[in-house]
């Protein structure tokens, strides 16, 4: 299928074909569970861990990108499913494979970044990506997580971190005291909206977690309300009469909303500068 390079919707409108594809054809619904591949129908192999770490991965992409909030509610759900099938409750981290055939004798946890990332890694970085989403009922859990995780493979960080790069990102990620939330808030559909997720996605900043919403949007606003209570109420205080507002907030405090995406390009670039500042201190 030929994308136009200059046209990031039609990449985003790729990604979500094959997310629904996904979701459609390889998701069973009844029992919560993803099968690992798939030809001329799914295959009967239950999905691994890479399966859904892999698929979280790109759902939480897709939504801070795309701003459609069936992908960040289904990545939530599956990393709920993740942990009920492959985490080691007491140990930490995640084994590879479910726990439920009699026939697999020994559990093992990937610890190798190769050219595919190890099952681990990925959820470490989607853990601490879903923590700064989410209220601190759910984002304490998200946390703990990631914290054993990386606890049960702290001597191969330390001995041999080359191993493990994406692994040793999540833990630089982790080490970050507040991630920045950059909230949109407006007309999805709107120019200066789209203009508006342009300009935060404009600068590379990987402790940064986009949030898009439609105050008029029933669902959304239900969902927020639900999952963490000030995201809501930035949405129901933003101008109505502005089709896109952005909050870019950061160690409990927002800075004061902008109404275009040239400002908000100005304004991330000083917190990106000013948190380079505070490293290199």
């Amino acid at each position: 299928m030929y994308v136009d390079i200059l046209q990031p919707e039609e990449y985003l409108g790729v990604a979500e074909k094959a997310a629904r594809f996904i979701k459609e054809k390889l998701y069973d619904s009844s029992s919560n569970r993803l099968n690992h591949s798939y030809r001329n129908g799914p295959a009967k192999a239950p999905g691994f861990l890479d399966d859904y770490a892999f698929l979280i991965n790109g759902l939480l992409d897709l939504y801070e990108y795309g701003g459609k909030i069936e992908w960040l509610m289904w990545a939530a759900h599956l990393q709920v499913i993740q942990d009920e099938l492959f985490l080691d409750k007491q140990g930490g981290g995640y084994f590879n494979t479910p726990g439920e055939d009699p026939s697999v004798l020994l559990r093992v946890k990937e610890d190798y970044d190769g050219a595919e990332p190890s099952g681990n890694s990925v959820a470490a970085i989607n853990l601490i990506r879903l923590s700064s989403i989410f209220d601190a009922a759910k984002s304490d859990g998200y946390k703990c997580n990631v914290e054993h995780l990386l606890a049960v493979f702290q001597t191969r960080l330390r001995e041999l971190g080359i191993a493990l790069p994406l692994m040793c990102c999540a833990a630089d990620m982790l080490s970050v005291p507040s991630r920045k939330q950059v909230v949109l808030v407006g007309n999805k559909e709107s120019t200066e909206f789209r203009d508006m997720v342009a300009a935060a996605f404009s600068t590379y900043d990987p402790n940064r977690t986009v949030i898009q919403i439609d105050p008029r949007n029933t669902e959304e606003m239900g969902f927020w309300e639900s999952n963490n209570a000030i995201i809501a109420q930035m949405a129901r205080s933003s101008p109505p009469e502005k089709p896109a507002v952005a909050h870019v907030c950061q160690d409990f405090k927002c800075s004061p909303p902008v109404t275009s995406a040239d400002a908000l390009r100005v304004l991330l670039n000083k917190t990106v500068a000013a948190a380079t500042s505070s490293a290199a201190a």
